[in-house]
């Protein structure tokens, strides 16, 4: 499945060695498990090793391709029981569900047309037309990513947690950096023989950066989004509100907060979001940055002196 994402990604290009200066912290510089966690977050490589690096897709390693198959295979499998119901109903239901087809066929048409190599339409899955989306957020100026990070299970609750409760406010390091690209959100939608007359698209959204509630909020307004235009084509409604709005619900205009690394067991099935520490994730994020504005220096047009 990731091989499928690759082909309806960008072409392959190999990337020259780039640099980035590395951000500043606001910890205290004298303290030496600072600095040391300041050390681990600074980007290990947008400095290739030469040919061994050719970047297929940069986007693909944030997909959560397996993780997406999963939740939407369950899916498809309650779809294919409840077909199973209605198959000896009357002719009526027959063409509701044609219906749906050739709207369905239609709307991944304009999809298609709209979004190009954004777009990755899979094998369908237990009759079902099977795709998703890459959204890349717009951030010409770039954006200001502050992390804060904590010892781990600092707190065992979902709510009431900050960086001075339950423990010692020293343990708490702060760290900001400029990114001028962000990793992308993927749409990945399951259509279901009922859409888009009755029910909505299977869907998740991945975001491998975020931490759980943001992207469980964004799942939430989607539904809220198709709760106001039932019964019609949704998935344009979707992607454009995630790619223009999402950002600004979530209170990520011109700045973001990410962590700290809190184990949260309120979440959206359907939300896709990061899994591993933040002292991980910073540095690859600051990576993919790094060479997507390399492949944007590549890809455009220049004035030599």
């Amino acid at each position: 499945m990731e091989a499928a994402a690759s082909d309806g990604a960008a072409s392959a290009r190999a990337l020259e060695p780039h640099s980035v200066s590395a951000p500043q912290s606001s910890a205290d510089a004298s303290s030496s498990s600072t600095m040391s966690r300041a050390a681990d977050l600074r980007p290990g490589a947008c400095e290739s090793g030469g040919e061994d690096v050719l970047l297929l897709d940069l986007d693909s390693p944030w997909a959560a391709a397996a993780e997406a198959e999963r939740i939407l295979g369950e899916a498809a499998a309650s779809d294919a029981a409840e077909a199973l119901k209605i198959s000896g109903e009357e002719q009526e239901e027959e063409d509701e569900i044609r219906d749906n087809q050739k709207r369905q066929e239609d709307e991944l048409m304009a999809l298609e047309a709209i979004y190009g190599h954004d777009l990755a339409v899979f094998e369908n899955k237990g009759g079902l037309r099977y795709f998703q989306i890459y959204i890349h957020y717009d951030v010409d100026d770039g954006i200001e990513v502050r992390v804060t990070l904590s010892p781990a299970n600092v707190c065992a609750k979902d709510e009431g947690c900050s960086n001075s409760t339950g423990h010692d406010g020293s343990d708490v390091f702060s760290y900001k950096c400029n990114l001028e690209y962000l990793p992308p959100l993927i749409l990945t939608c399951l259509l279901p023989q009922s859409y888009p007359n009755k029910d909505p698209p299977y869907f998740t959204i991945t975001a491998k950066w975020m931490d759980v509630p943001q992207v469980s909020q964004l799942c939430e307004m989607l539904d809220t989004i198709w709760a106001e235009l039932q019964g019609q084509e949704i998935v344009y409604q979707w992607v454009e509100w995630l790619r223009d709005s999402s950002r600004s619900h979530l209170s990520f205009d011109d700045k973001m907060t990410l962590g700290p690394d809190i184990v949260t067991h309120n979440r959206d099935n359907r939300a896709i979001s990061r899994t591993n520490s933040l002292e991980s994730v910073i540095p690859l994020m600051m990576t993919y940055s790094c060479k997507k504005h390399h492949q944007a220096f590549l890809e455009g047009l220049h004035m030599c002196a």
